[in-house]
Order: C-alpha cells, then structure tokens, then sequence
C-alpha cells in the first residue's frame, strides 16, 4: 500500500544533500533535504520559493575581472567593476557614472586584487602595486572620480634582511658624591641583567685618573661577562665635571650596535653616593622602507577600532600595520602616545601569510595556514598584541570570509570546505565549526563569498557562493534552528557567473558569461521578475516589445498584468507580444527543479532495503502559486491545473493557496523520488508534502 503519513512529510528546507547521503535515512534532514534543488530557496520556517530572477543592467568589457562595493551612506551605494585596464562604476539605481582608464591593473594582478571602501573614499591594493590605488569620489558629482597613490605617510623603516647604516647605543654615566665617602662600589644593570659589583681602587676623592681609568675598564668587564655582551662593549672615563662629580660614557657598538638597551648604574656600597645614566643617543639600524617600488606593497586594508590595518607587506607577509587612531593614512610608529601607530608580526618567525583580517569581537586575522585573534580588548600603541591561534584550517586567498549573524565564515585554502567560526566566552577563544557537511557536492571548489542580509522581500539572510566553476550556490543560514541549506541559482543559456558582491542596499550584482555575451545583472524576488537577463519595457500601440539588445535570437517570456506570455523569439531586437501599451517584464527561463531524496524501506529492525517502488500520489501545500508540475518515478512532470471555480475572473490573476493533491503517479523504479517543478513561468511557494510512496 502507498505510504501518505508519518515520517514521509517533507518541509523541503534542509536545501541539496550530496548524492553519497541517499538511501541514508538515520540522517534527521534527510526527508526534509533533496537529491536537486535548482532555483528554488529553502524557507528555514518551512517549504521552499523561487530563488530570485535576474534583470539586466548592461554590458561588460571583459569576462576577467573583479568587483567591488563603495558604500557611500545609506541611501547611496556604488559597484565598481575592475577590467584590465579600467573600472566601471554603477550606481545602485542601475546608471552607469563613469568608466576610468587604469593602465596599471593588469590582467595578472586582477585576481589578487583586494579593495577597502567608505564614504567617499575607495582603495585597491595589490603586493605589486607599492603606494596602492585611491578613486576619490566627488560627493557633489558623481561622475567625477580622482585617481592617485594611497596617500601613506611616515612608512616604517625596518629590517628587511639588506645592509643599513647603524648607529651605537651611548650612554652617559654621571657619578657623585658626598664629603667623607671612603670606597666607592658599583653594579650595572643591562636590559635586566645585573652585574657582579666593581670598586673603585682608592676613594672617590683621592682616586686618580688612572685608577678611575682602571675603575672604567672593570665596568667594561663586569658587563662583558654578560650572556651576549662578551664583546662591543666599551666604557670610557671623561674626566671631572667638578667637585665630587665624575662622567664616564658607556657605548654599545662593534657587534652590539644598532640595537637599544635599557641601562642602569647603581651604587652599593652607600647611600651618599649616586650614579646616574642618561641616554645619549640611541641604537638604531637605519633599515629600508617596509614597502616600496623595490620590496612591493601591502595585500590589503581593515579597519579595526578606527585604526587602518595593513596586512601582509610584500616583504613580511605576516606583517601587520595599524595607523593612528582616526588618522588612517599615517603609520608613523616612532610616536609613543597610545593613539599613536604600530608595526606587528604574527611572530617574530614565521612562513604563514596573512591572507585576510577582520574586525569581529577581537581583530582576527586568517593565514594561509591558521586562524589567529588579538586577545586585546584594545588596541594601544604601547601595550603589545597577544595574537592567539583559534585553529589551524587556513583560509583561501582572494575569498574574503564574510560575517553572518556573528559568526565568521570562511572557506578551507583548497576552496572545499565551508567553516564558522565564533567567540566562546567559556572557553575564551573562537571555536571553529564546518558548515558543509551534508552538502559538499554544491558547495565546494568555491572562490568567492558574499553576505546578502535580510531585507523586507526576503525570507532570510543568504550566502551567495561562487564556485571557480562559474556555477552559484545560495546557502540559508538560521542559526536559531540550526538550519544550513544549499541550492543552486541556475543560470538560463548554459552561461558562467564571473564574479558577485552584494552593494550597500541589499542588491546582488553578478557578472555572467552567455557564450561571450558579458552582462551585467541584478537579482530580483520572484514577486517582481521570474526571468533571467530579463529587461522591463512598455509595449506599443501594436504590442510589440522592442530594445531587446541583449536577448536578440534568444527564446524568452513575457509576464504582463500577472499573466504569462511565449515564448517568443527575439529577432531585431523585438517581440510582438499581442498587448499593446502595457507594462512588460521580458527575458529568458528556465523551470526551477526540487526532486526528493529518493525513498527506501526501512525495516522493523532499521535495515534498509533497495527495490523497486514508486511515489503514487502527492499532497501539497502552496502559497500564492501560479504554475506547478509534478513528476516522479523518473517520468516527465506533468502540469497541475491551479485554476478554481470559485476564482474572480474580474480581478487580475490570483495565485492559489491552499492543498494540492496529486493522484494517479504512473511508472516504477529503483530509489524513486518525487519532482516539483514547472512546465510555463509562474510563482511558487511550497510550504510542505507528503508523499504516497509505495516500496
């Protein structure tokens, strides 16, 4: 008999499940997943919808290429799109503002390209490009953009391994005195070390120069027997400076030189005499510019508790260079207030490379190798940072990890596993999480990620995921009920998605390759455009529908007043859709796929045996549905009328809400499995089913 109740139920919100999960029925989602789910989008409530469509914006010049966001505030938002050669920059309102020539961005350097944007102000780094890259928004006229250097200054100068003039540390020794003292004994102390006592041969007073020479030189000696100051040490007698009152200088050089010590003299044998250090010029190695034409630039910029973070110079790419608070451009790390700049390093060692840093609940910075943050609840210019591992995965170059709901996402160097992480104030450190277990056949081999937040015509927060094979996943994420679904945005035509962001109101912009045919396009919900490349045009007096340039020799659809039209075929740039003077959304479709996991028997005893069976009947429900098809048993989907006889033909077409039952499913097969698609365009949600399954 066919199976309609019990565990059999599907909500549909689990998303795609890898194909090795078949048959696995002990897995809790594995009813409420499926075997495809191509163009619809998993509801964490419940069911699934149509995953947006697509409208097109305009053309590209060059399939290889890199895009970036400028947020300028929250009304105004611009992408900019990095060809070699040139940048075209959008407006969020779909007009294109201005295209600027860029001669030194190469083709070589446009996939290590990495980008900072705010206010007006938008920078492109890149190691190659020493000074960086600044376009300069006019806020006035936002056609005009100012191209230059990113305006650095007071570039650290640092050991990068040359030969550089150094400079000894000296000091200056100030011995006194009172009247009567007979013997005079005295230790050093160097950067925390302290010397055995030295005694000077006779008294203070009566000492002679040579024996005050003499005193010098066991000075010398006591801080020779130092570990590490066994040589370029040298301590000279000057002379009298008066009554009681002596000078001697203390020079570290030869092998010493070019570092700084901290120094200190005591006496102790009495308390009636002194002996004060003071620095007189401090050891210094000259180094060379941290970057430059030569050693190349940083990789990228973050901006942590309104301090500019330069990550991974060319020259130490486990570097870290945090600017003056609220002064981005300066760097000038010989300032000693708190505000002032810093230089940093993972460690001191270390063959990682910064690959990404973030500003999370502390400043996380990811290697090619590891996840470190800086325990510092604050960032001061004299405190040192404490960077401690989380996690040794290692994060992928050029696909910047994104923040969802708290959490940090990211993806493993090899591009195949997708990772959270998140602080853990028990256990005081970020504990990662993998995200893809479940559903490592789609998502995996990714190259770039983007955040969508949730906005009023959305369900829910989504993870846009480019794949290096031009394919797009959508992830839904609902931490709350633990729900993690991947499906798949198709892209009609057989095309490559090149690239995508997501701009500062919530639109995600992707470039994609029809067979040369470079567009640009903008998502849109299902309740505004359920095509793809789709353009909005008003048709004529005769009902034709012209400037469709980029559709020309296309099949494509029509929907106008909520009914469907097509297909047509685009010839001349035009259709003739038979409704003169209406408001027309044309382009191209392609039916959305859910097919179930296939369905096994479970014996008593929990085995599971593989035979023949087939899905029978179907019930459904859907919400505001205007074209539904079923199929199963690996049949063709057939079309399910929606249409009642209590609809209002005097208002415009209507989506049906309610159940849909579904009898007299033919044919039989090995793991059958259950389709929803359609035949024609229309709009579906699916809020859950219940198969009739017989096995």
């Amino acid at each position: 008999m066919a199976r309609t109740a019990g565990p059999l139920k599907s909500s549909a919100n689990a998303g795609q499940l890898s194909k090795d999960l078949a048959g696995k029925v002990g897995i809790k989602e594995y009813y409420n997943g499926a075997l495809q789910m191509l163009g619809v989008e998993p509801i964490p409530q419940a069911g699934f919808d149509l995953l947006p469509g697509s409208a097109y914006v305009g053309s590209v010049a060059s399939a290889t290429c890199r895009k970036a966001v400028l947020n300028a505030n929250a009304t105004r938002s611009y992408v900019l799109i990095f060809t070699a050669g040139s940048v075209d920059i959008w407006r969020n309102d779909r007009v294109k503002v201005a295209t600027i020539a860029l001669p030194s961005i190469t083709a070589e350097l446009l996939p290590d390209l990495s980008f900072y944007g705010e206010a007006d102000t938008f920078g492109v780094f890149h190691p190659s490009l020493t000074y960086g890259m600044r376009l300069l928004r006019d806020s006035s006229n936002d056609a005009v953009w100012t191209v230059g250097d990113w305006p650095y200054s007071d570039i650290p100068d640092v050991d990068l391994g040359g030969v550089y003039a150094k400079k000894d540390d000296i000091w200056q020794l100030f011995i006194r005195w009172a009247d009567g003292v007979s013997a005079l004994q005295m230790n050093c102390e160097v950067d925390g070390t302290t010397t055995a006592a030295v005694a000077l041969a006779a008294g203070p007073d009566a000492a002679t120069p040579a024996q005050w020479n003499d005193f010098a030189d066991d000075l010398r000696d006591a801080i020779a027997a130092l570990a590490g100051f066994s040589s370029g040490v040298t301590v000279h007698y000057d002379g009298s400076l008066g009554s009681n009152y002596r000078q001697m200088t203390v020079t570290f050089g030869g092998v010493l030189s070019g570092d700084e010590y901290e120094f200190t003299a005591n006496v102790v044998n009495t308390s009636e005499a002194s002996a004060l250090a003071s620095h007189r010029q401090i050891g210094d190695t000259a180094g060379e510019p941290l970057i430059s034409a030569t050693r190349g630039g940083f990789a990228g910029l973050e901006l942590y508790q309104d301090r500019g973070v330069y990550y991974a110079a060319a020259a130490k790419t486990a570097s870290l260079a945090s600017s003056e608070v609220g002064e981005y451009f300066n760097l000038n790390i010989k300032s000693q207030a708190d505000n002032g700049a810093r230089l940093d390093a993972l460690r001191s060692q270390t063959s990682e490379t910064i690959r990404h840093v973030l500003d999370n609940t502390y400043l996380v910075v990811m290697t090619d190798k590891a996840e470190w943050f800086a325990s510092n609840r604050t960032v001061s210019r004299n405190d040192p940072l404490n960077f401690v591992r989380a996690s040794e995965i290692g994060s992928k170059a050029n696909c910047r990890p994104v923040v969802l709901e708290g959490d940090v996402y990211f993806i493993s160097p090899d591009g195949g596993k997708l990772y959270s992480i998140a602080y853990d104030a028990v256990s005081t450190t970020y504990v990662p999480d993998s995200r893809n277990d479940l559903d490592k056949d789609l998502v995996s081999d990714i190259k770039r990620m983007a955040v969508q937040r949730k906005i009023g015509t959305t369900t829910s927060s989504r993870l846009w995921m480019l794949r290096e094979d031009g394919r797009l996943v959508c992830v839904v994420i609902n931490k709350t009920q633990q729900i993690n679904a991947a499906c798949e945005w198709p892209v009609v035509g057989g095309g490559l998605v090149k690239d995508v962001v997501v701009d500062g109101l919530e639109q995600v912009w992707i470039t994609v390759d029809r067979g040369g045919q470079i567009s640009e396009e903008i998502l849109e919900e299902q309740d505004v455009n359920l095509f793809r490349q789709a353009y909005a045009v008003t048709t004529d007096l005769a009902g034709r529908a012209s400037g469709l340039t980029a559709l020309n020799g296309k099949t494509v659809w029509a929907e106008i007043a909520g009914d469907i039209y097509g297909p047509f075929t685009v010839s001349g740039n035009a259709i003739d859709t038979g409704v003169p003077s209406a408001a027309a959304k044309i382009g191209l479709w392609m039916a959305p796929i859910f097919e179930s996991m296939p369905f096994v028997l479970v014996n008593p005893d929990d085995s599971v045996v593989r035979r023949p069976g087939a899905v029978k009947s179907a019930k459904l429900y859907v919400m505001d549905a205007t074209s539904l098809a079923i199929g199963a048993n690996g049949r063709a989907a057939k079309d399910i009328p929606l249409n009642r006889m209590s609809d209002d033909l005097t208002l415009p077409p209507q989506g049906y809400t309610g159940h849909v039952t579904v009898l007299g499913l033919i044919g039989a097969t090995m793991d059958p499995t259950l389709v929803i698609t359609q035949v024609r365009p229309g709009r579906l949600r699916l809020r859950d089913y219940i198969p009739g399954v017989k096995l």
